[in-house]
């Protein structure tokens, strides 16, 4: 689009802010509507859109009535409008146009005022305004009657553009400037009158009548801004603009129809005076278009007539109820008519001035700021609302969340106090294995799964029972007035209600369980975060004996879980302080008589407790991510020292099993991990072996055997630690790139007696045989447990028999008396074909 060019010196003193810093200067800062305005604008957090008070709209109005009312002559009144439609909407330029010429301008130098480019930007040429030095600004303009064909013009940055509300405030400024006018010009000419003639007097009458019914109607709609900007109810305002419309215009009827909100194509009266009483039923609800109401909604323009019988769709019964002239003024939202403001009489050869339509478009331009300043309230109150909600509840669920659910535990804890002890009971609720779920199937498959979680807890309990989401998969339930009994038949029916199979997407189908902490209080003397904690307390403990259950708090529970936090915390220490060695398992082959592997098994040398068994600390290090760090710790140091026994040569061929944690194999970094500990130890990779659990398998076959390929990638072996402990794994063996099984010491333990436990040791070395698999047999503790493995092939033995696990310097000591014992042994069994090892065990050195 074109745009008009106005020339404009950057230094004049003549523009907009110049007259800004002026009037600055003169009131000590900033003026009261700057200030104002700055308090009263803000942005809604919700919708983005910008509500302006209507508080401030209005005082605009009310200051330029007041600057104006007792301005001496017409040019001073166009100039003080004109400059504080300015300074209200802080614009770079402001000009009143009368046809083609400029009657007053603001923003330039008086001898470089562009009219041309002015006349052609109010008449609709153009709707951007070059300015040098700003740039191309947007344009708002409006009709200023009482100068006939006058625009009243403003131009702002692109930067701010004109809100609707803004341009409805320009448009009430031109109507108080063209009632203001016209007021002075009526004064004018009553002067001018009574200097000429006595005679005129009847006419000076007259003229002052109309002046002082243009002062009542400022004086009403003052006020009736007034009760806009204290924010009286809506329908009180709207009853107080078709009152005062009533009284100015002296008419029998006085209606306001609004567009009905459930379905545009009817209106609504919303406030009426004068209409009687057989005709209300007629009037309350019409369509759109009915009546000269209706027309002005249809042709959003005022409209009116002398002969309202002969008008097209009148208002039924109306016209035999006498009503001879109307006139209706459209009410509008933007550029969008929503109703019409309407006055009817029954006078005959009623007409409506200029003055009178005027006034009818004021009162209608002020039930617009009303609906305007009503929605921005409502909106504002919604965004609130809204905030308010999001801040209690989860989003994903809909249930309370941590906050209001601690609030309402609070409130019960009171009631309960006033209550002669009424007891009341929290369970603590954790979906098991749900890390499973999301990391297998995906977090939106989580996600429903949670949502149905929450719908199953929720059908379990009563109406006025609490259920909450804290956070992940952890819920919570507040049961007032429950004894243990009671409590402990809630917590028995979520755990069947979530052990039922969910259907998700696509048929699929997901079982999960629950573990609950249950406790129960009465008299509300514990803070609701302590009971929280207390179920949560509970909850780890139902946990830790075996998931799907629920267990009651007891006291000791708590000094249990304080014992695992400073165990915790002193974990963290030991592992910033290096406070770990690894010790080494040896693993025999007898029929080579010789030590061929060792197990590289983690320590804690803790300064106050000396040795800590794995047992207490790796879980504890497997919840918390500790493993992760420790494992890399062990996996560089079993590295490095088996490198150096290998420079040996007793020890030249000797490998190195190291555990891998089910959280390790998911970290990303493992692999460059492993790569590097073989790079700096110069360990060649065939003498490493990884041991993994078999429950880790058949959690995701499929991530591991990608893990687990990538490792073998490197050259390292494979074992499957603790094999046949675990489930379903047997139909994966096949799949994975495994090399080792070693059989778990609990299969071991029979294997001499032929029990079921044993039985089930030959099933695994058979499978191993079958599978063409290295088997190494754990746990080995008498010699009849060797000679029974023995007998069945598998020579690589671990145990108590052979040796405990010992610090790496030991190691070379322990591997040479265990060759010269092994030795021993076969001679033994050569002198004397057939006998039984005489020994129990062997006693080797410890250091």
């Amino acid at each position: 689009m074109p745009r008009t060019t106005a020339r404009r010196s950057a230094g004049s003193g003549s523009g907009v802010r110049a007259l800004r810093r002026a009037r600055g200067s003169l009131h000590g800062g900033a003026s009261e509507v700057d200030r104002h305005r700055s308090l009263c604008c803000d942005t809604t957090a919700g919708g983005g859109l910008r509500v302006e008070s209507r508080h401030w709209s209005t005082q605009q109005l009310t200051e330029l009535l007041t600057a104006v009312a007792t301005l001496p002559d017409q040019a001073t009144i166009v100039r003080r409008a004109v400059e504080h439609a300015a300074e209200s909407l802080e614009c770079e330029v402001a000009a009143l146009v009368v046809e083609r010429s400029v009657v007053h301008c603001l923003g330039y130098p008086r001898d470089e005022v562009p009219v041309d480019d002015l006349v052609e930007v109010a008449g609709g040429g153009h709707a951007l305004l070059e300015v040098l030095g700003v740039g191309p600004c947007l344009v708002a303009s409006t009709d200023c009657d009482a100068l006939g064909g006058a625009r009243l013009l403003l131009a702002r940055t692109q930067a701010l553009p004109f809100s609707q509300e803004e341009r409805a405030l320009l448009r009430g400024m031109a109507q108080v400037l063209s009632l203001a006018l016209q007021a002075r010009k009526l004064v004018d000419e009553e002067r001018s009158h009574r200097r000429l003639s006595d005679a005129h007097a009847a006419d000076n009458a007259q003229l002052l009548a109309s002046l002082q019914e243009r002062q009542t109607l400022l004086e009403r709609l003052s006020r009736i801004q007034r009760s806009i900007s204290s924010r009286q109810p809506l329908h009180d305002v709207l009853d107080a603009i078709v009152l005062g419309a009533q009284e100015l215009l002296g008419e029998d009827i006085v209606g306001l129809r609004l567009l009905d909100p459930e379905n545009n194509g009817y209106m609504v009266l919303k406030s009426a005076i004068g209409v009687p009483e057989h005709l209300m039923s007629a009037t309350i609800r019409q369509p759109v278009g009915q009546g000269i109401g209706g027309r002005a909604i249809v042709e959003n323009r005022l409209v009116h007539t002398s002969s309202y019988p002969t008008v097209d769709k009148p208002l039924p019964g109306f016209a035999a109820d006498g009503i001879q002239s109307a006139m209706a003024c459209p009410v509008r939202q933007g550029s969008r008519a929503v109703g019409s403001l309407v006055v009817a009489t029954r006078r005959a050869q009623r007409s409506y001035s200029a003055s009178e339509q005027e006034a009818l478009v004021a009162f209608a331009e002020h039930v617009s700021l009303a609906l305007n300043d009503a929605q921005s309230v409502d909106a504002l109150h919604r965004a609130v609302d809204t905030a308010t909600h999001q801040s209690l509840h989860d989003s994903l669920t809909g249930l309370p969340n941590r906050a209001l659910f601690l609030d309402r535990l609070s409130h019960a804890g009171e009631r309960s106090a006033r209550q002669s002890g009424m007891p009341f009971t929290v369970l603590f609720i954790d979906v098991d294995d749900f890390k499973v779920v999301n990391d297998s199937l995906g977090h939106l498959v989580g996600d429903r799964l949670l949502t149905a979680v929450a719908e199953r807890i929720s059908s379990c309990l009563r109406s006025h029972d609490t259920v909450a989401r804290l956070g992940g998969d952890e819920f919570a339930v507040l049961l007032e007035g429950s004894s243990v009994q009671e409590a402990a038949a809630a917590a028995d029916r979520v755990l069947q209600a979530l052990h039922e199979p969910f259907a998700l997407v696509d048929g699929q189908y997901v079982h999960v369980s629950a573990s609950i902490g249950l406790v129960t209080t009465s008299g509300g003397r514990e803070q609701p975060e302590e009971l929280l904690r207390d179920a949560d307390v509970a909850m780890y403990r139902a946990k830790v004996e075996g998931k799907h259950r629920f267990v009651v708090f007891e006291p000791e529970m708590r000094d249990r879980l304080q014992a695992r936090t400073e165990l915790e915390s002193e974990l963290r220490q030991a592992v910033a302080a290096e406070q770990f060695a690894v010790h080494y398992q040896p693993v025999v082959d007898a029929a080579r008589r010789t030590v061929v592997s060792t197990e590289a098994l983690l320590r804690w040398e803790h300064p106050r407790r000396g040795l800590v068994s794995p047992a207490e600390f790796v879980p504890l290090a497997e919840d918390t991510g500790l493993i992760v760090a420790l494992g890399s710790f062990v996996l560089r140091e079993a590295c490095r020292q088996t490198a150096e026994w290998r420079r040996s040569p007793e020890l030249a061929d000797l490998t190195v099993s190291v555990n891998l944690s089910p959280r390790q194999l998911q970290e990303p970094g493992l692999l460059d991990d492993v790569h590097d500990a073989l790079a700096a130890s110069g360990l060649p990779a065939c003498a490493l072996v990884l041991e993994i659990t078999e429950n880790l398998l058949v959690r995701d076959v499929e991530q591991a055997s990608q893990r687990l390929n990538s490792l073998k990638a490197l050259g390292v072996r494979l074992a499957v630690d603790d094999f046949g402990t675990g489930y379903s794994s047997l139909s994966y063996l096949s799949r994975l790139p495994v090399d080792i099984l070693k059989v778990d010491k609990s299969f071991v333990a029979g294997i001499a007696d032929e029990d079921s436990a044993g039985k089930l040791a030959w099933a695994v070395l058979a499978l191993a045989s079958s599978l063409d698999l290295e088997t190494v047999a754990e746990g080995v503790e008498t010699p009849e447990q060797a000679d029974a493995l023995l007998a069945q092939g598998c020579t690589r033995l671990q145990g108590f028999l052979y040796s405990r696990p010992v610090p790496g310097a030991v190691l070379p000591g322990t591997a040479a008396a265990l060759r010269d014992r092994l030795a021993m042994a076969q001679t033994a069994r050569q002198v004397v074909p057939g006998a039984r090892r005489p020994e129990r065990g062997i006693v080797l050195p410890t250091g």
